[in-house]
């Protein structure tokens, strides 16, 4: 593609991209609390799909068994075991108690009940349900009954032909008295038929549900049957039935039982494909067939527009029967999925056979550039579809009361628990229906489909809809939380609950706008393969090498609190504090409380799964002096912390020296900036390995010391807020020219000390490894100019190379001591020795790339610090200029192909060294935390991309998530939250609960969760996907 060309397609791209964000759309803010006080939240499952023991204790087939059998389901399989719940039940029915459900629905398995489809009761049948029933009001939960999900009698469909034949209609009844009789003192609501609707086309006119049946041009390999009048004679038998049954319970057991009694029928809105008349109109007949069932039931006859159409293939009501149907509800059951377009076809009317829905005179489709016609071949998110849906049946039918039996989100049948989709899913389906109640509809609750993964009629084994996933390899068909089901627990329960829901108004019109540009962007790659690159990776905790730990961290001074208790005294952070420099007025004085509640984290980190714990010791609680003594409150604690780790099986990973220095020797002799400190820290190091290092077998000596030398002697943002004009922040005194570089050769002086200490008294005994942290960004350039590509280099220099050449190379790199100059310290060769190779490991600190540009023109002259000494410029992103001064960004981008770059250049650079990646996490705000499906993406991708760098041959050891519960964070107080689980830092009990994260993060550890991620080649992002 020429370049002009390219660059009209891009304008092109960026104007539709504009549009569809410029459309008119809203937020809205929810908790369970929103919601009636008599709005009940549950989910639900249908018996042939869920119980299983299709051939035990006297249960008899079913239409279904026999179509199922044929193999006539998509995948060929069956419900003949599927999520066994006959003999689960009691284990799901705890489950519903966990999650908080309100209520429970199912259906009853009449050839379960009533073998024969009449006559004697199987006792084991009623057993069953008495049983099941009993244990559901046991756990407070409503009972939501449905008489019947599509699965009648074989024997009934052998000997007159099932809903074809108005016999049914008694033997329906006294199934129904049955259930009324023995069940109705517990039930306070009952479903009569679920899905009529859609039942009577799905089995009689395209033969795609049992019993099978169509006739040609309009079904799939049929047999028998006659698409042309039996979905329409099923429906009306079906609608007496109905009738029937509704006068049965009010004359008989309403009055004494109290319930409600209703029918269900399944839902699509629908949407004119084009503004014409004619698909508008057409909308309305679509509109008008497919909900027309309720017509029936409010008016007493079937919609005008069908009588017209259908002539004498629709059955007709007598007078009767109109006044027996009419009226026949107290409630309506809704089963609504997705939304669909409609267009007119005028040319219906000239074929001579018609079926269901040829007699509409339209076509649907579910994207708007589909050709096929029927129903979508997979869910479209649009909430707008159910809001519109609710306030349809108010303003035609009267607004009755609605109950949505079944609303959710199939994913695949990869062995997944991370359904963030189906999160965000339920989430904005929930504030639809919240929206139309606002609106005045008259709905009364919610059902997520389904409580459990199942048998789907639709797609057999190979679409899942469960909250709880079951593994159906597994013959005791194990059961799993998904991440959904977390979610809508914590929602039901209203845990620091606030769901948010966001959609745009205009459905039609933001889909046209994605379908124009993903045809564009079909062009764009066709002629530019480059362009769009997309791979997709896909992998499980057990894809990762041997012996690779995954864990989680936090810091002493950031997670322990108790900062004046048992004979701690203050660090330079807490000088800090105090002085109010912090960015948030709230201290740590309590932080996370881990001083008091370290028991209950590290039961939290079991159960999580953890494998490793990274932690900080707090030299000021241990050596309160800095030096001497050793506190010995200082020193049960961190063996209390230690015992506790080992007895969970979890490797305790501690850091020396996490930027909090003790105060006393910071006042003393300035601290970092005094070689008086080597020989402190170094006896603070001695006491940790002699005390601990039995079982500490991951020591690291230093945390970020080339960020703290930056922060603490350049800039000043961090303490002892030294820093000088024109480059710090306010600072009193200090050098930023010289300061930073003297403090990072001493910190690299005492971290080569200290290893050297331990490589000879303590190592040989203790086998344990050391290290030293770095925090590590990846710089690209900002251009493809080779000026941007060296700067780029230069920015890595003064980094990473900062300290990784004085470790490997035994010397800063050329470039610094080139810019800096005499500035710079230089190393003895005594020194340069024993701090080359000081190290068995390299931690890292990741979370985000930078972009670089070349700042070496003019040339620098006058004072220059660390920033100015790189010759660069920096910025966060293409679209903001570069500054001088590198600022880490407000907000943390989903890149992870930086970290994978950073790895690689450790790996290329610096000969391979074992890593381990000691922080990398998502910061997010204080509200709402407990549903950070971000979080989630972000840990995905870049989980996902330390494997791939391990496969490129990156000798990385582990992987930690920073942080493990919320903590104070040292750039943003109580601001900012990165923590697997919630700290309500409000409570003086410090309350934890866990987040999606945490779910999700065991999940992955635990219970082999796939973890599927697709990477963008040509913008370097990465999406989670299901």
């Amino acid at each position: 593609m020429a370049a002009s060309s390219l660059r009209q397609f891009v304008s092109l791209l960026l104007s539709i991209q504009l549009l569809i964000f410029s459309q008119k759309g809203f937020c809205t803010k929810y908790t369970r609390e929103d919601f009636p006080s008599d709005f009940v939240f549950g989910a639900g499952t249908s018996a042939y799909q869920y119980e299983g023991a299709v051939a035990e204790d006297g249960r008899k087939p079913s239409v279904w068994d026999t179509f199922t059998h044929e193999g006539r389901a998509p995948d060929k399989s069956n419900g003949d075991v599927t999520a066994d719940g006959y003999h689960k039940y009691k284990e799901d029915v705890k489950l519903m108690s966990d999650l908080g459900l309100e209520a429970y629905k199912f259906s009853i398995s009449w050839p379960r009940l009533l073998p024969d489809g009449r006559g004697a009761i199987n006792p084991k049948g009623l057993e069953y349900y008495n049983n099941l029933i009993n244990e559901i009001v046991k756990q407070g939960i409503k009972l939501h009954v449905t008489l019947y999900h599509g699965d009648h009698p074989q024997s009934l469909q052998d000997e007159y032909g099932g809903w074809l034949n108005n016999r049914i209609v008694e033997d329906f009844k006294e199934y129904a008295n049955v259930c009324f009789r023995e069940f109705g003192d517990r039930v306070s609501h009952w479903t009569t038929f679920a899905e009529p609707n859609i039942m009577s086309m799905g089995g009689y006119d395209y033969g795609t549900f049992a019993p099978g049946r169509c006739s040609y041009p309009f079904g799939v390999n049929c047999n028998v049957g006659n698409s042309t009048t039996e979905p329409y004679i099923v429906v009306h038998n079906i609608l007496l039935t109905h009738a029937q049954v509704v006068k049965l319970y009010k004359t008989t057991y309403q009055t004494n039982q109290g319930g409600w009694i209703g029918m269900n029928v399944y839902s699509l809105w629908y949407y004119p494909l084009s503004d014409s008349l004619a698909d508008i109109e057409a909308t309305q007949r679509v509109k008008d067939f497919l909900m027309g069932i309720l017509e029936p039931l409010v008016f007493g006859d079937y919609p005008e527009i069908m009588k017209k159409n259908v002539g004498s293939r629709l059955p007709s009501f007598t007078q009767q029967q109109s006044e027996l149907v009419k009226g026949s509800f107290d409630f309506i059951g809704l089963n609504h999925y997705t939304s669909s377009y409609v267009t007119d076809s005028p040319n219906n009317a000239d074929l001579v056979l018609r079926d269901f829905s040829k007699d509409m005179f339209a076509k649907t489709r579910g994207f708007l550039n589909e050709t096929s016609e029927g129903p979508p071949t997979h869910l479209l998110s649009d909430p707008l579809g159910l809001q519109n849906m609710l306030e349809y049946l108010k303003d035609k039918f009267a607004n009755p009361a609605v109950y949505i039996e079944e609303n959710g989100y199939g994913l695949g049948v990869i062995k997944t628990l991370h359904d963030t989709d189906r999160i965000k899913y339920l989430r904005d389906y929930i504030g639809s229906t919240l929206d139309a109640m606002r609106n005045g509809a008259n709905v009364k609750g919610y059902f997520v489909w389904s409580l459990v993964d199942l048998f789907e009629l639709l797609a057999g084994y190979k679409s899942s809809y469960g909250l709880y996933y079951v593994d159906f390899d597994d013959e005791k068909r194990k059961r799993l939380p998904k991440l959904s089901a977390h979610w809508y627990s914590n929602f039901i329960k209203n845990i620091e609950g606030v769901a948010y829901l966001h959609y745009e108004e205009d459905f039609k019109l933001r889909m046209s706008l994605i379908i124009l540009l993903m045809q564009v962007a079909v062009v764009l790659a066709w002629e530019n393969p480059s362009v769009h690159s997309d791979t997709i990776l896909e992998y499980t905790r057990d894809d990762f090498p041997s012996g690779f730990v995954f864990g989680a961290g936090t810091s002493a001074f950031q997670y322990e609190g108790a900062l004046a208790e048992d004979g701690r005294t203050p660090s330079i952070w807490d000088y800090t504090i105090y002085e109010g420099q912090d960015t948030e007025v709230t201290t740590p004085d309590i932080a996370s409380d881990g001083y008091h509640k370290y028991k209950e984290d590290i039961e939290l980190m079991s159960i999580a799964g953890l494998e490793g714990y990274r932690f900080s010791i707090s030299w000021s609680r241990l050596l309160s002096s800095g030096r001497g003594a050793v506190n010995q409150k200082g020193l049960e604690y961190y063996n209390n912390v230690i015992n506790e780790l080992v007895k969970h099986g979890i490797q305790p990973h501690a850091s020396l020296h996490h930027l909090d220095l003790p105060q006393v020797l910071q006042d003393e002799y300035g601290g970092w900036l005094s070689p008086r400190i080597i020989d402190d820290f170094k006896g603070f190091a001695d006491v940790c390995f002699r005390e601990f290092g039995d079982r500490v077998f991951h020591w690291t000596t230093m945390a970020e010391p080339n960020i703290n030398a930056i922060a603490s002697f350049d800039n000043g943002g961090f303490p002892p807020h030294r820093c000088s004009y024109p480059f710090g922040y306010s600072c009193r005194e200090g050098n930023s020219t010289v300061e930073p570089y003297a403090a990072a050769h001493i910190m690299l002086l005492a971290h080569a000390a200290v290893v050297k200490l331990y490589r000879t008294r303590y190592q040989p005994i203790q086998k344990g490894k050391i290290g030293i942290n770095l925090y590590a960004v990846w710089f690209s350039p900002l251009t493809n100019s080779i000026k941007d590509s060296i700067a780029s280099k230069r920015a890595m220099d003064f980094t990473i190379g900062w300290f990784m050449s004085p470790l490997i190379f035994g010397d800063y790199p050329e470039i610094m001591r080139k810019n800096a100059g005499s500035r710079l310290p230089t190393f003895s060769e005594t020194e340069s020795q024993e701090v080359r190779s000081a190290f068995d490991f390299i931690g890292i600190n990741y979370y985000f790339a930078s972009f670089v540009v070349d700042n070496s023109d003019p040339p620098k002259t006058g004072l220059r610090d660390v920033n100015a000494d790189m010759f660069v410029k920096f910025t966060g992103s293409k679209d903001e200029p570069p500054i001088d001064q590198f600022i880490p960004p407000s907000y943390i981008p989903n890149n992870p192909t930086g970290l994978l770059k950073m790895l690689k250049y450790l790996k290329d650079s610096y000969g391979n060294p074992p890593v381990y990646i000691q922080e990398n996490g998502y910061g997010l705000g204080v509200k709402d935390v407990l549903n950070d499906t971000d979080r989630i993406s972000f840990l995905s991708g870049y989980i996902g991309s330390t494997l791939e760098a391990i496969r490129n041959g990156s000798d990385v050891r582990g992987y930690s998530v920073w942080s493990f519960l919320d903590i104070f964070e040292l750039l943003d107080g109580y601001r900012s939250s990165f923590g697997l689980y919630h700290v309500n830092f409000e409570d003086n009990e410090r309350q934890r609960v866990p987040k999606l994260s945490a779910y999700w993060y065991s999940n992955f550890l635990k219970h082999g969760s796939v973890i599927k991620i697709e990477k963008t080649q040509g913008e370097e992002e990465y999406h989670a996907m299901q």
